[in-house]
């Protein structure tokens, strides 16, 4: 029954997709904060192709992104990485980079953790640099994740010389099945769910909502999608798939 349960939703995860989370598979059903393992190593490879103009497909566009993630000590983990930015469906261009670092400020008994996320997003060619601070609470509650993560980010531009910031967030509910797969329900606002993009694609105040499913392949492997519908001032649709491998 376990194993059928797996592979219907990892069917499903290629049905559905995400506008991309903090939200974490691997994380989420390993009931852990938002620091990955001390001395493992996890890459993840992600795609997100959103409909912005359901009315205009020429609008669509597309972005990737490559990541690695090394615990260096017990309650802080490292996360760089290269991504090809937003832009045309046509286009492809490793053209971004950023790093990440998350420490573990609390934890109790490994029911209720609060970690403390500062991340650096920069561009190859360009003239913005941005800056991210967050809070992510995670509540475990038997088979059922609460995640509260209110995010600050700075944009800084140059020619012209121009500063911006913006506070929002993102918040969810999960139901974790068996340690091997969960479904969940998110809601944003001007906050990239996924600490692995952070750029100004959410920073005008896009409010979206998701349904988001992951799943475990194997004991190496982890596979999670979400679609999302734009509410205010957004995207029509996103959908992204994501897939980890622990090395």
């Amino acid at each position: 029954m376990r194993k059928k349960l797996t592979l219907v939703l990892t069917i499903l995860l290629f049905i559905v997709g995400e506008i991309l989370g903090c939200f974490d598979t691997y994380l989420f059903i390993n009931r852990g904060s938002m620091v990955y393992p001390y001395k493992k190593f996890v890459f993840e490879t992600l795609g997100e192709y959103s409909f912005n103009s359901i009315q205009n497909p020429d609008e669509d566009t597309f972005l990737a992104d490559f990541n690695g993630y090394y615990g260096i000590a017990p309650r802080f983990s490292l996360q760089i990485g290269f991504s090809s930015s937003e832009k045309s469906r046509a286009e492809f261009k490793i053209d971004e980079y950023g790093v990440r670092g998350v420490y573990n400020i609390y934890n109790r008994m490994k029911k209720y953790y609060v970690d403390i996320i500062l991340a650096h997003h920069g561009q190859f060619s360009g003239s913005e640099m941005f800056y991210h601070f967050s809070v992510p609470n995670m509540i475990y509650k038997k088979d059922l994740l609460f995640v509260i993560h209110p995010t600050f980010e700075i944009v800084l531009t140059k020619n012209p010389n121009k500063v911006e910031n913006t506070f929002g967030g993102h918040c969810g509910v999960f139901w974790i099945i068996k340690d091997s797969a969960l479904i969940g329900l998110g809601a944003e606002y001007a906050s990239p769910q996924s600490g692995s993009i952070w750029n100004k694609r959410l920073v005008e105040g896009e409010v979206s909502s998701s349904l988001f499913l992951g799943g475990k392949i194997g004991d190496i492997m982890y596979i999670q999608s979400e679609f999302a519908k734009g509410l205010a001032n957004s995207r029509d649709f996103g959908y992204a798939i994501t897939l980890k491998i622990l090395l």
